[in-house]
């Protein structure tokens, strides 16, 4: 992949904020292939509008569980 269209990719990715970036690193360490992931994750650029709507551009809030 040369750098032009990784650097496009990296923007659309970096667009759609921490949850999808969150899940695509998931995705890459248990053993996904970087370009055609890259590729899949951009392609929600086109429905970033519907992402946000939903609130999945957001991680959610961890809570600290405490044990007994």
């Amino acid at each position: 992949m040369n750098d032009a269209r990784l650097r496009r990719l990296a923007e659309c990715i970096h667009n759609l904020g921490p949850r999808p970036l969150f899940e695509m690193l998931r995705e890459l360490d248990a053993g996904a292939e970087l370009g055609p992931t890259l590729e899949v994750y951009a392609e929600l650029q086109a429905r970033i509008d519907f992402i946000r709507e939903l609130g999945g551009d957001r991680l959610p809030v961890l809570r600290a569980v405490r044990g007994s």
